[in-house]
C-alpha cells in the first residue's frame, strides 16, 4: 500500500518516525509530508532515511511550491492509497474540517480521494473543547476515520485523554482502511469468538487454558479487512482490534450469553475461542488457605457454545469451528462437524505444545466431504488471512451455484 503520512507540529511527532519505520518494515511505501511546525519537532532527513522516500513539505532540500513540471499537491494526493495525519493537531483538524488550505499537507487533504485517517494528540482541555469535537464530527461526516487519543500522562504533565494512540493500533487502522474487499463477505455480519475463558476457584485461583486469543483476533481483523461487519466476543487480556465491536467475556457462561444475544442477527460465526469445558461446582468466597482446602475438586460442565449455536442456526447462516486435537485429528473433527451442525472445522494439531502463542501454525479445514488442503504453516496473521480467503472463495462458489 502507498501511504502518505502527514506530520503536523505536535510533541508526539517523534512517534511518527516509529510509525513510518513500522509501516515500511511491513512492506508499505511511505512518503512523509511535514508542515513547517512539524519540521521543528522532527527533521526531513530522519523521515527520508527511515522510509527510503523523499520527504515533502517543509524540507530545505525540496521547498514547498518549488518550480516543477507537476502540481505537487495534486500529484501526491493521487499517489497515495491512504492519507494519514499523525499526530493530528487541533489546527490540522480545524483546517480540513472547514476547507482551509495554506500549505502542502492541507491542500493534499482537500485534493485527495483516498481514505483519510486522523490520529489526534493534544492536551485534554483542547481535545474536549466543543470546537475541536465539532471539527472531529464534521470530518467523520466526510467519511474520514479517526483513531481517538487515549488517556495517559501528557507532555504538559497533566493526565487525561489526549495522548496519541499506540502506533500498532494506528497501523492496524491503516490496514483496515486500505485492504481489498471480498464480495462474498462484504457487509455480512459475522460473530467471532476468541481467547480463553476463566473459571474462578476462589478470588485468586482460576481454571483456564493456554490460549492467548491471538488467532481469533487475527481472524476478526481479516474479516474486517475484507469488508465484513465483525462482532468479537473476547476472553483473555489481549487488546481489542481497531474498528471492531468487542464484548469482553470472562467465563464460559458469559461468553455463551453474549453469543446467544448476537447470533440471531448474524450471517455467520467463526468460533475460535478456547472455552473451558468444566468449571468448579462451587466457588470459595475467600482465598482458600494452604492446607485448608479440599484435595478433591468437583467440576461440572460449562455450556457448549457451538452446540447451542448450531441448534439455533437458521437457513442461510454458516458456522465454523475449531478442533484442537492431539490424536486422531480428522476423525474427531468430522465428529464435531456433524454433531454441532458446522459448515467447516479447522483442525489444530496441538501435540508437543504446537498451535499456542506466537509461533507458526497449520490448520486443516474439514467439511462434510472430508479434509481439504491444509493452510500453513504460516504466522497467525497470514494464517487468518488464508482462512478467511478460503472461506470467502467457498461462499462465493455457493452463491454462484444458487444463481
Amino acid at each position: 500500500m502507498k501511504i502518505l503520512l502527514g506530520i503536523p507540529g505536535g510533541i508526539a511527532a517523534y512517534k511518527a518516525a516509529d510509525l513510518a519505520r513500522l509501516l515500511t518494515k511491513r512492506g508499505h511505501t511511505v512518503r512523509c509530508v511535514l508542515t513547517e511546525a512539524g519540521s521543528r519537532f522532527i527533521t526531513p532527513l530522519t523521515l527520508a532515511s527511515l522510509t527510503g522516500e523523499p520527504c515533502f513539505g517543509a524540507n530545505p532540500d525540496m521547498n514547498e511550491w518549488r518550480p516543477s513540471p507537476v502540481i505537487e499537491h495534486i500529484e501526491l494526493a493521487r499517489w497515495g492509497d491512504l492519507v494519514a495525519i499523525v499526530p493530528a493537531t487541533a489546527d490540522s483538524l480545524g483546517k480540513t474540517a472547514n476547507g482551509l488550505a495554506n500549505d502542502l499537507l492541507s491542500t493534499i487533504l482537500l485534493a485527495t480521494t483516498a481514505p483519510v485517517l486522523w490520529a489526534p494528540a493534544m492536551n485534554t482541555a483542547m481535545w474536549e473543547h466543543p470546537a475541536v469535537q465539532a471539527n472531529v464530527a464534521r470530518l467523520k461526516s466526510f467519511g474520514h476515520a479517526m483513531v481517538e487519543p487515549v488517556e495517559g500522562i501528557l507532555a504538559c504533565g497533566e493526565e487525561g485523554a489526549g495522548k496519541l494512540a499506540d502506533i500498532e493500533r494506528i497501523a492496524d487502522a491503516m490496514r483496515a482502511l486500505g485492504s481489498v474487499r471480498q464480495p462474498s463477505l462484504m457487509g455480512k455480519r459475522v460473530l467471532v469468538t476468541a481467547g480463553p475463558t476463566r473459571e474462578d476457584l476462589d478470588p485468586v485461583r482460576i481454571l483456564t487454558n493456554r490460549s492467548t486469543g491471538s488467532m481469533g483476533i487475527e481472524i476478526a481483523r481479516s474479516l474486517r479487512d475484507v469488508g465484513a461487519i465483525v462482532h468479537l466476543v473476547l476472553g483473555g487480556d489481549l487488546a481489542a482490534p481497531y474498528g471492531i465491536e468487542t464484548l469482553r467475556a470472562r467465563t464460559a457462561a458469559q461468553m455463551m450469553s453474549a453469543c446467544a444475544e448476537l447470533w440471531p442477527r448474524m450471517d455467520g460465526c467463526i468460533a475460535a475461542a478456547a472455552v473451558a469445558d468444566q468449571r468448579p461446582e462451587t466457588i470459595a468466597g475467600e482465598k482458600v488457605k494452604k492446607g485448608d482446602g479440599p484435595e478433591n475438586l468437583v467440576l461440572v460442565r460449562t455450556p457448549d457454545i457451538l452446540l447451542n449455536l448450531g441448534a439455533q442456526k437458521r437457513e442461510g447462516q454458516w458456522l465454523l469451528g475449531f478442533a484442537a486435537e492431539s490424536e486422531h485429528h480428522i476423525d474427531h473433527a468430522h465428529g464435531k462437524l456433524m454433531k454441532k451442525k458446522l459448515d467447516a472445522v479447522f483442525v489444530n494439531d496441538i501435540s508437543n505444545g504446537k498451535a499456542f502463542g506466537d509461533q507458526e501454525n497449520t490448520l486443516t479445514p474439514v467439511v462434510a466431504q472430508g479434509p481439504q488442503a491444509a493452510l500453513g504453516p504460516l504466522p497467525k496473521d497470514r494464517l487468518a488471512q488464508a482462512l478467511v480467503g478460503w472461506w470467502a472463495e467457498r461462499l462465493g462458489l455457493q452463491i454462484e451455484n444458487q444463481k
